[in-house]
């Protein structure tokens, strides 16, 4: 299977056009890494990005706060997040389980992202709102997708692999300026809590339109 073929399969499950920009760059890094992790189960893959993040985690709240290593690790749950499925469609092991596991374990990431940035020193407050707008929109996809729609996607500038880049590029600046680290923490935060607003509006006016056609 080759890259242009997965991506017409991924919008196909999605719903969405081709994608484009930072989603594709991201998409095409871990079809490439993908090709080793083949002969492993896509659900084996997905739980280890969920043990990666709460590495990430433990890394980035310690006393010495290492943030380079934790910024690894982050960047690597999102190659490890988009393995699963790509090591489902190339071996055929798409499964109802398999969706339902990944869904899951992507809600653990979202929130794992705002544990990490309140360790940084970021507002508990700010951080509760930047994931749960991250949950509204894939609530608003999953209840769409519940009431039949299937052709309702739309990329926003604030899905997945945005919000994991987020993480990892505030953790390195973190890792660069130790002493503002709780300023980055609230930047990263502030510029998720944008994203997401931006995101919303653009979900509902697709969502809006679709219905009412």
């Amino acid at each position: 299977m080759s890259f242009e073929e997965y991506l017409g399969h991924w919008a196909r499950l999605h719903g969405t056009p081709l994608p484009q920009g930072l989603v594709r760059v991201w998409l095409r890094i871990a079809f490439v890494v993908s090709t080793p992790f083949t002969r492993l189960n896509p659900n084996a893959i997905t739980g280890f990005g969920l043990l990666l993040m709460l590495a990430a985690i433990y890394f980035a709240g310690s006393v010495n706060g290492n943030y380079f290593v934790a910024s690894g690790l982050v960047l690597s749950v999102g190659i490890v997040d988009s393995l699963d499925g790509i090591v489902a469609v190339r071996t055929s092991k798409i499964s109802s389980w398999g969706a339902f596991l990944d869904s899951v374990v992507d809600r653990f990431i979202d929130v794992g992202v705002g544990i990490l940035l309140i360790a940084l020193g970021a507002s508990i407050e700010l951080a509760v709102i930047a994931f749960a707008i991250a949950f509204v929109h894939e609530y608003m996809r999953a209840k769409a997708s519940g009431i039949g729609l299937r052709e309702v996607g739309v990329i926003t500038p604030a899905e997945k692999p945005t919000r994991i880049a987020i993480g990892v590029m505030f953790l390195v600046a973190c890792g660069v300026f130790p002493e503002k680290a709780a300023q980055l923490a609230n930047i990263a935060v502030l510029v998720w809590v944008t994203l997401g607003v931006f995101s919303f509006a653009i979900l509902m006016r697709t969502f809006r339109k679709t219905l009412k056609s």
